[in-house]
């Protein structure tokens, strides 16, 4: 019977292998269902119902619904291929191993075997636990001391994707909320731009203005009658105005004339303004990548604004940064600086292309060392599978071989020998095949006897091998760093490290080469301790490590290598214009540090001739306080850290970690897994002073992209899964500068402006209705004629404004990309601060008191101002004030634009013109108001003189603010800016 327990933080999970007759043909392919064995039985079940135990069937290109440890697999030698692109947005395939000498269906119904594992963790790299057999049981297939031990070699994680393997069966550990994908995932809730809390602000301000104004005119109003309507008995008897219904009435009446101070219309526009502004990133020519037919994609567009205001870009790296396409291009053996070109080496001092058959000795055990140190899978075919990713196409005999890596560097090299003529055919049990070209066709083989792998610790990985003259070797290649103190003295040392300089200068990632013999008794040694240190749960990983450190040592130098990883088009003018913006550059990766560094140097996120500070491997407090002080005593422009210190750093000293981080103008963090990704971006968003962004490819970047308060995904190699996860998605990490610099301020400028606006003509056509009250004994009467507050917001200034809001441009597109430093000009919504909405209201009051105040003038002492001779009547004073204030708002969209075209001066002038014609017409109705009205206005030569002198009036102070704005603009900017105020043809975005 399966028994899931739990016990002192480990689970224990018996395994029912009991007989049973299988039926692979039926498996279910809807991704919620999978085929499970319970006692003995296949059963299709939802994947939300498996339980720790459950022996889980997975065919080929499916999801693995859990966390597996691999018992069985079709594949040759019990092996099976995945893609771990969900996890760590790797590409390339990676191969999973049933433990050593394990059989699943041995035939034996009562044997049992329980699975000892390590407590769930989110470290996504490491797995310790171990089969232990029923000492009752006939097990004869495992070591002497019953116990077959479990790693991460052995795992097969929710998440990847069985590849190339018809299918696999599993022993579910890890199940729900406890696999290690879901403790790399986290609920980021909905997002908000930082516009909204200055808008919300500013309604604030209005609403308590407004509030203010009516208790204000309320308890004038109040004062007034109760002087005044006892002493004017043909009003009738007075009202009880301490009646609670009668104060309702009274300040309700106030309330609902001033409600035009807030602008509740403006929320409909802003998100019109959204949708335009979502529109023109689709369609902009700029962000549109022919070769994918894939234009960006907005799927968040109330964060459009946001994008200029990003001062934290967090990045992911492979995919993002570089297109994690490895090349082979240069070597250096035998005091020889080479560079393959197709199937030669070419020595630049002699300009002479050589191949294979022209070397000694130590240049063909070189290339013979790369084909062999390495965990790389063939996979056979006669056609191309175009499922298989990050296929390498190598024509051996007429068969199309597809070199399948967990690492890019180590299948670059093996296609890189392969050209050369030395190739590595694949691999049969412990067996590996070499072809040999040069000269007479040869087929090597190499007997693997143990893999040393790779870590970010070790920085190597080396092989031993038995060939068939039954000489042991041990293969190492790795970071010179570490290689060559493991080496035997001698003068090719100091020359190969001078040479090592000189790649990583290039950009280039360099690998060492070294290679010893082992005695029987050498490899007989190291094999005991090895099992030894393989069983053990605690610290296993440290015991390993020192066992490897015993055999590699005292190695013969080969020479290195030099693999160029391609970066994505353009990322290094991207990052260098992004950091002139002001933006500071956090590269989150998953890959080594050696790697990471290398690419940070060569696209520049690392600037040159700075000094990386390096926080690697640390996790005491006092060590890391101590180290974190040093380092800001120094003025730290680039850090350098790695997971294991992220995560002590998070946990005991976050707040100085932020602080330190900050200072730098480059920020590298590698070996992350998702979540400390995510914890990372948190950590600083939660710094309200930053306005944070992350961009990534992979669905182990989803994290990382939610939790920001910008999420960019790339549509590339990885699929589609960052892209819909994100708020924003373009198809190249160039795109991001014109998505930034030039969407960014114009999305964020321009909604600044919509909103000013709108509350200035709010404050123009209210406060004209306050000062009347002071005329009308505070009656709450309202000064214009109902349709003028009807059309006001709908047609007399909406379309001039909103296509102004639309379409302004301060500067032209070229100069904000040849500018990055303007971006810097909106950070922090200096556009749209208090102060600068304080000057707009300031304004707004200004043009209410000259417009009121003129009119007032006017009709004051002398009301006869119509040509027959008629005095003017109440409705002919508010035709007055709304006739200035649709002139005054309307021109004053000419001053505050900086990119005017003829469809905003038509605009201007048809709304100007629509509140001519409905107010005409509307004084034809003889059932009307204002019959007649607006006749005798426009008959009305006073009423003429009025309008111009006071349109003029208000519109003059402006104009000479707008000059003087100009002339410190065009001395601050240069001639670039100076065409920004002339007329245009209309240019929407380049769509």
């Amino acid at each position: 019977m399966r028994q899931p327990l739990c016990k002192k933080g480990r689970a224990y999970v018996v395994v029912d292998t009991a007989v049973f007759t299988l039926n692979f043909t039926n498996f279910s392919r809807f991704s919620n269902l999978v085929t499970v064995i319970r006692n003995g039985n296949e059963q299709v079940i939802s994947s939300e119902f498996i339980m720790p135990g459950d022996l889980v069937i997975v065919t080929s290109d499916n999801d693995v619904p859990c966390d597996l440890v691999l018992l069985q697999s079709s594949g040759l030698e019990n092996k099976c291929f995945v893609i771990t692109a969900n996890l760590d947005g790797e590409t390339n395939v990676k191969t999973i191993f049933a433990p050593a000498n394990y059989e699943l269906f041995s035939g034996n119904p009562s044997r049992k075997e329980t699975i000892v594992c390590e407590k769930s963790s989110p470290d996504l790299y490491s797995f310790n636990g171990r089969i232990e057999m029923d000492p009752c049981s006939e097990a004869g297939n495992v070591n002497d001391n019953g116990v077959l031990p479990l790693t991460i070699d052995n795992l097969l994680l929710r998440g990847v994707r069985v590849q190339g393997t018809d299918r696999v069966i599993g022993c579910a550990i890890y199940t729900g909320m406890h696999t290690k994908l879901q403790l790399n995932s986290r609920y980021t809730g909905n997002k908000s731009a930082s516009s909204e809390r200055y808008i919300n602000k500013f309604m604030v301000v209005l609403i308590v203005g407004m509030i203010l104004v009516v208790l204000v005119l309320y308890l004038i109003q109040r004062n007034k009658e109760s002087k005044i309507v006892p002493a004017m008995p043909h009003l009738g008897p007075p009202t009880d105005f301490n009646s609670a219904w009668q104060i309702f009435e009274d300040f309700l009446s106030f309330l609902l004339l001033f409600n035009y101070m807030v602008p509740i219309s403006a929320y409909m526009n802003i998100e019109v303004y959204r949708v335009f502004g979502s529109y023109f990133m689709h369609h902009d020519l700029h962000l549109y990548d022919e070769k994918s037919d894939q234009p960006c994609e907005v799927n968040s567009s109330n964060l459009n604004e946001e994008l200029g205001q990003v001062n934290i870009l967090f990045s992911d790296k492979t995919g993002t940064l570089t297109k994690n396409l490895m090349k082979f291009v240069k070597c250096y053996v035998s005091e020889r600086s080479f560079h393959l070109e197709g199937a030669k080496l070419l020595l630049p001092e002699t300009g002479e292309h050589l191949d294979l058959t022209s070397f000694g000795d130590l240049e063909h055990t070189f290339f013979k060392a790369l084909t062999v140190c390495h965990t790389v899978e063939v996979h056979k075919g006669l056609g191309v599978n175009s499922s298989v990713s990050e296929q390498s196409l190598l024509m051996n005999d007429g068969i199309v071989e597809k070199y399948q890596a967990s690492s890019p560097d180590e299948k670059a090299l093996l296609e890189g020998c392969a050209r050369l003529g030395i190739s590595f055919v694949g691999q049969k049990r412990n067996f590996l095949y070499i072809n040999n070209s040069w000269g007479v066709k040869e087929e090597l083989r190499f007997e693997r006897l143990h893999v040393l792998e790779f870590s970010s610790e070790r920085k190597r990985m080396s092989i031993i091998v038995r060939d068939e003259a039954g000489t042991i070797w041990l293969y190492s290649k790795g970071a010179e760093n570490v290689i060559f103190p493991r080496c035997n003295p001698s003068l090719q040392l100091d020359q190969t490290n001078d040479q090592v300089t000189k790649y990583a200068k290039e950009g280039l990632r360099t690998l060492a080469v070294a290679r010893r013999t082992l005695t029987e008794e050498d490899f007989s040694k190291f094999e005991a301790q090895y099992k030894h240190a393989n069983t053990q749960l605690s610290n296993r990983k440290d015991l390993i490590s020192k066992c490897y450190e015993t055999v590699e040592v005292g190695m013969d130098l080969l020479g290195c290598t030099a693999l160029e990883d391609a970066l994505q088009d353009d990322v290094n003018e991207t990052l260098e214009a992004l950091q002139r913006a002001g933006l500071k550059i956090w590269v989150l990766t998953g890959d080594k540090i050696e790697t990471a560094v290398n690419i940070s140097l060569a696209c520049h996120h690392i600037p040159q001739g700075a000094r990386p500070h390096f926080i690697i491997q640390q996790t005491k407090k006092k060590e890391l306080l101590s180290r974190l002080r040093e380092i800001e005593t120094t003025d730290p422009e680039v850090l350098v850290i790695d997971g294991t210190t992220i995560a002590a750093l998070l946990k005991h000293l976050p707040q100085q970690f932020s602080d330190l981080a900050l200072r730098c103008r480059a920020v590298l963090c590698c070996r992350l897994s998702p979540l400390q990704k995510s914890e990372i971006v948190s950590l600083i968003k939660r710094r309200k002073k930053h306005i944070t962004a992350a961009i990534g490819d992979g669905a182990n970047d989803i994290s990382m992209i939610q939790e920001a308060h910008i999420g960019i995904g790339i549509a590339g190699r990885e699929g589609k899964q960052a892209a819909r996860c994100a708020d924003f998605s373009v198809v190249r990490f160039e795109m991001l500068r014109r998505l930034l610099l030039v969407h960014g301020h114009y999305n964020s400028q321009r909604l600044a402006l919509m909103v000013l606006f709108y509350c200035y003509k709010n404050i123009i056509i209210t406060g004209c209705m306050a000062l009347f009250q002071v005329y009308d004994l505070f009656s709450a009467t309202n000064v214009y004629n109902s349709l003028y507050l009807w059309l006001f917001d709908i047609v007399y200034i909406s379309f001039s404004f909103t296509y102004l809001a639309l379409t302004d441009k301060n500067y032209n597109e070229e100069t904000l990309l040849r500018h990055p430093e303007l971006y810097q000009k909106l950070a922090h919504n200096k556009h749209a601060s208090m102060g600068v909405f304080g000057l707009w209201m300031l304004n707004g009051f200004v043009h209410c008191f000259i417009i009121f105040y003129f009119a007032y003038a006017v009709l004051n002492n002398e009301n006869v101002v119509h040509t027959v001779g008629q005095t003017a009547s109440f409705q002919t004073f508010g035709t007055m004030l709304i006739t200035i204030i649709v002139i005054v708002g309307n021109l004053k969209l000419l001053l505050i634009a900086r990119y005017m075209t003829y469809i905003n001066i038509v605009l201007i002038f048809v709304s100007i013109a629509a509140y001519m014609i409905t107010t005409f017409l509307y004084n034809l109705y003889k059932g009307g108001e204002l019959f007649d009205v607006y006749n005798q206005f426009l008959a009305s030569l006073p009423l003429w003189l009025y309008t111009i002198i006071c349109s003029v009036a208000c519109l003059l102070p402006d104009l000479a603010v707008k000059i003087m704005r100009d002339l410190r603009r065009q001395t601050n900017t240069g001639d670039e800016t100076k065409s920004d105020n002339k007329i245009h043809k209309p240019v929407e975005e380049k769509v």
